[in-house]
């Protein structure tokens, strides 16, 4: 009993800042487990949805908004969460935490084990950088926040873009490449919506030969499908490979033009937090230790 008395308390010395948890503390660690949760939930989808990228352009578009819009959420929310949350050694583990819940949320065994790794290296080093630069100054500033955010959208592009390979390679049976039959369907359409005003205006030609030459330009365009898959079957392996970079290069791109909305989301819950008193300015001294002459 007493050697179990030792250990406790040797963990409570050990992990004081752990111990000394207050409910808003308490709050702001749940908000980062949910934000693990919710990237969880949406690369899930992603991996399970990548065909939706290649349905008729509106509801792609509204697919594509729907991801940039949580995107934009969940690093508005990591950012809040990390500028509130200290000792340094309490943000990482709730970011382990939400790490965690990533894992368990995208259960889809070594590729979940992997983007959970991705993002706990990616968003203790954010955080690490993030105390660092508000550290250094003598007045809180959304500087820092502003910046050091790109870091965050980096982290989630990258999550988004291996979610949404995992999926095309989840799809592809016994290594055959599949191209969505939306994509095929629209390209069609389009090639042959050009093609078709041509003939309608091409003199001595009637609605029969219009027909059938529209017909010969539909078989060609499948016949030119099938050729193409055939030819790219060799290579079919390492298409998810190269869907990762442009993917990430497209999102993280769609992200920093809109990155004025996570940062003026930032400065009004802010202003928020210290009007309500649930967030305070507190007046610090360092003792600092110089060799002078």
């Amino acid at each position: 009993m007493q050697i179990l008395r030792r250990i406790i308390k040797f963990m409570r010395q050990k992990f004081e800042w752990l111990f000394n948890v207050n409910p808003k503390e308490i709050f702001f660690i749940a908000l980062l487990i949910l934000s693990g949760r919710e990237i969880g939930v949406l690369c899930s989808t992603v991996s399970y949805k990548y065909a939706e990228l290649f349905y008729p352009f509106s509801q792609a578009m509204k697919s594509a908004a729907w991801v940039i819009g949580m995107l934009l959420l969940i690093s508005t929310l990591i950012a809040l969460a990390s500028a509130l949350l200290r000792p340094l050694k309490l943000l990482l583990f709730a970011h382990a935490l939400g790490a965690l819940a990533f894992f368990f949320t995208w259960q889809h065994g070594m590729m979940s084990a992997v983007n959970a790794l991705i993002y706990l290296i990616g968003i203790s080093y954010y955080s690490m950088e993030l105390t660092s630069e508000l550290d250094l100054r003598l007045v809180f500033s959304m500087r820092p926040l502003g910046y050091e955010h790109r870091k965050i959208f980096m982290l989630l592009s990258l999550m988004l873009s291996i979610s949404f390979a995992w999926g095309y390679k989840l799809s592809t049976t016994h290594d055959a490449l599949k191209i969505p039959q939306y994509f095929k369907d629209s390209a069609q359409d389009l090639m042959l919506s050009g093609l078709k005003s041509q003939v309608q205006h091409q003199p001595g030609i009637d609605r029969e030969q219009q027909s059938i030459y529209l017909d010969q330009a539909r078989q060609s365009i499948d016949k030119a499908w099938t050729e193409i898959e055939d030819a790219v079957q060799p290579y079919v392996r390492f298409i998810p490979i190269s869907l990762v970079l442009p993917l990430y290069f497209l999102i993280l791109s769609l992200l920093d033009t809109l990155w004025m909305i996570p940062y003026f989301l930032l400065w009004m819950i802010f202003s928020i937090l210290a009007k309500l008193g649930i967030a305070q300015t507190v007046v610090e001294t360092k003792e600092q230790k110089r060799l002078r002459l």
